[in-house]
C-alpha cells in the first residue's frame, strides 16, 4: 500500500489511535527554544520577547551547568559511579573535537569517512546532547505532526502509537525499539498496546536513563532496554514479534544493513515500521541551497548521509522484506513539524552570546561556542528544509517479513 506522494501538502492517510505526546533536536539551542515557547503560550504580550529570551537563557546557563559544572553536578557524581555514557567535564572539549572533525569535509566529501565511523560518533553525540535533548524536548527524541488544537506532547503521543498499530502490537506480543533513546516512545507504545518491549541503545548512559524512568512509570514489567549496536543485535533469529524505529535508522551507515539485522530477529510474518529521515522530491542535488540545507542536518544530528524516499524502499527490498505502507506523514498537517523550531529565534541569539562568554571565562569547555554555531546551523537548516519541503523526518515505511 502507498500513500499519494504529492507534495504539495496532500494530507497522508492517519491511523485511529487513540489520544496522543513529544519530538527530537538540538541541545543548547533547543533548551532556549522551548523554553521561550513555554513562556510565549502563557503570555501574548509584546513583553513576552524579552521574557522568553531571559528564560531561555536561564534555562540553558541551568543546563550547562548542570552538565559540565563543578564538584556537585549531577554529572559529575553519575561518572564517578561508574556510568560513563555522558561525559566528564575532562572529556567534553576532546568529544567535541572528535565531533567536529567528523564533520570537517564538506561538500559530501566526507560521507565514505562518516559512514565508516557512524556507530562511534552517534555515541559521542548522545552523551553530549542527552540532557539537553530531554530537557528541552521531552524523553521522546522525535518530531511529529499536530493537528489543531492538540498539544505538543499529544501529537507526540498519537505519532507514536500509530507506529504501534501499524505493526499490530498487542498484548503478549515481544516488541523490539531499535534505536529507543531514553524510552519516551517505549513507554507509550507499552501502555497503548499491552506489549512487552525491549528497547536498543549503544548509549549506556541512556540505558541508565531509560531504566529509571521505566521503574518510575510502573512499567518496568513490560519495559526492558538494552546497551548495543542495532547493527549487531544480541538477540536470536526470530525472536521478536514486531519491531519498530522512530528516527533512528538515519543514523546506520548502511541502511540496508540495518534492515537485514532486523529482518533477522523478527519472527516470519512479523511487522517492522520505520519513520524515516528522507529528503523528498522536491530535493534538487543541483542547487547549492539545498545542499547546504542536507549537509548542515546532516552534520549537527550525527548523521552519515540523507537519503532519499527511493532509497529507502530499495534497502526495504534488498533486505528481504514486502513493502505493506509507505507516506509522508509530513504532508497534511495542520500545524508542520518544523513549526516547534520556529517560536523563539530571537532567544537564539543571546543563547549564543551566552555559550561564547562562558567558554571564554571558563565556565564552558573549549569548542561549546562552536557547537553551539554548528547546531544553531542545523536547526535553521531543519526549519528552512521543512518550509521547502526538500526533507521529511517522518517518511512512515511499514514491512513485513514474509512466512
Amino acid at each position: 500500500m502507498q500513500c499519494q506522494l504529492v507534495y504539495s501538502m496532500t494530507p497522508v492517510p492517519s491511523s485511529t489511535a487513540s489520544q496522543p505526546n513529544t519530538l527530537g533536536i538540538i541541545a543548547p539551542l533547543q533548551v532556549t527554544k522551548m523554553a521561550a515557547s513555554m513562556v510565549e503560550k502563557l503570555m501574548e504580550k509584546k513583553a513576552v520577547t524579552y521574557t522568553a529570551a531571559v528564560v531561555g537563557v536561564c534555562a540553558t546557563t541551568y543546563l550547562i551547568y548542570k552538565k559540565i559544572g563543578g564538584d556537585t553536578g549531577f554529572r559529575t557524581s553519575i561518572t564517578k559511579l561508574g556510568n560513563t555514557g555522558s561525559l566528564a567535564r575532562e572529556d567534553f572539549a576532546a568529544g567535541i573535537d572528535a565531533y567536529n572533525e567528523f564533520f570537517q569535509q564538506s561538500d559530501g566529501k566526507g560521507v565514505g569517512e562518516r559512514k565508516f565511523n557512524t556507530p562511534k560518533f552517534v555515541d559521542t553525540f548522545y552523551s553530549l546532547i542527552t540532557d539537553f535533548y530531554e530537557y528541552g524536548w521531552g524523553q521522546s527524541f522525535h518530531f511529529a505532526p499536530r493537528d489543531k488544537g492538540e498539544s505538543f506532547d499529544e501529537s507526540i503521543w498519537r505519532h507514536e502509537e500509530r507506529i504501534a498499530d501499524q505493526i499490530k502490537a498487542g498484548a503478549g506480543m515481544h516488541i523490539l525499539d531499535a534505536g529507543c533513546g531514553v524510552g519516551g516512545p517505549m513507554r507509550t507504545i507499552a501502555k497503548h498496546s499491552g506489549a512487552n518491549v525491549t528497547g536498543i541503545t549503544i548509549n549506556e548512559y541512556q540505558v541508565g536513563r531509560c531504566t529509571e524512568e521505566n521503574k518510575k512509570a510502573g512499567l518496568d514489567t513490560l519495559c526492558n532496554i538494552v546497551q548495543g549496536s542495532f547493527l549487531e543485535m544480541p538477540f536470536p533469529a526470530n525472536s521478536f514479534d514486531g519491531c519498530y524505529c522512530i528516527e533512528a535508522a538515519c543514523h546506520a551507515p548502511v541502511l540496508a544493513e540495518l534492515y537485514k539485522e532486523i529482518f533477522k530477529v523478527l519472527k516470519p510474518g512479523a511487522h517492522f515500521a520505520s519513520y524515516e529521515w528522507l529528503t523528498t522530491p522536491l530535493y534538487d542535488s543541483n542547487n547549492a541551497e539545498h545542499v547546504r540545507i542536507v549537509d548542515d542536518i546532516a552534520e549537527g544530528n550525527a548523521l552519515p548521509d540523507v537519503r532519499s524516499i527511493p532509497a529507502a524502499l530499495a534497502a526495504a527490498k534488498e533486505a528481504g522484506f514486502e513493502v505493506v505502507f509507505h507516506g509522508d506523514y509530513a504532508l497534511g498537517a495542520d500545524i508542520p513539524w518544523e513549526q516547534a523550531m520556529k517560536t523563539a529565534r530571537r532567544a537564539a541569539f543571546l543563547t549564543d552570546v551566552l555559550t561564547k562568554w562562558m567558554e571564554r571565562f571558563g565556565l564552558a569547555p573549549r569548542g561549546t561556542w562552536a557547537t553551539h554555531q554548528m547546531l544553531l546551523r542545523a536547526a535553521e537548516a531543519l526549519e528552512r528544509s521543512g518550509d521547502l519541503g526538500i526533507f521529511t523526518p517522518m517518511y512512515l515505511v511499514t514491512l513485513r517479513k514474509p512466512m
